[in-house]
């Protein structure tokens, strides 16, 4: 019984449309109000879209900002220095490999090995103290972010408000911060 009814409906909703459509006048002349809507929102879409990429820049600058003071800057020894954090690497070569999911492999090297240092607190390296950037992107609003008018898809360069310049670039469907000047 339900079937014949939501059979009985569609029918009825096929023949609404059908008929609305052959009654317009002259839809050749004048153009629907839904086709002038898709035609405006067109341009606008484009734009959403430039915006919503780099956002995703923004956020991934962040969030690798973020992974650096977690591996570098949170962990201490017993006697209060801070290490590298055992939790997420154990030295250089890994935490490469923690932070390539954040940072493109131009920033790697110099990253690394401006925070890990040869001295150790038992087994655990020492890390510099002094931040490698020249602030903290952490501390900044997206109101205060300027972003290049030259960005795409895959390339997403911003300043903000102190003067640094981040640029991530897409690799394997996700941003990267590829340098930081």
């Amino acid at each position: 019984m339900t079937l014949k009814k939501t059979a009985a409906g569609l029918l009825i909703l096929t023949m609404a449309v059908t008929g609305a459509a052959c009654s317009s006048k002259d839809s050749t002349t004048s153009p629907s109000p839904a086709a002038t809507a898709t035609a405006t929102a067109a341009p606008q879409a484009s734009a959403v879209s430039q915006d919503t990429t780099n956002m995703k820049g923004y956020i991934a600058a962040r969030i690798a900002r973020e992974k650096v003071d977690y591996l570098f800057a949170e962990a201490k020894s017993a006697d209060g220095a801070f290490i590298v954090n055992p939790i997420a690497a154990t030295d250089k070569e890994t935490a490469k490999k923690f932070l390539g999911n954040y940072f493109d492999t131009s920033m790697l090297d110099t990253l690394v090995n401006y925070y890990v240092t040869d001295a150790k607190a038992g087994a655990a390296f020492l890390t510099n103290t002094k931040s490698y950037f020249k602030s903290n992107l952490l501390d900044t609003k997206k109101e205060e972010i300027t972003f290049d008018k030259a960005n795409t898809a895959d390339l997403v360069k911003f300043s903000t408000k102190d003067g640094v310049t981040y640029t991530t670039k897409k690799v394997n469907d996700k941003f990267l911060v590829s340098e930081v000047q």
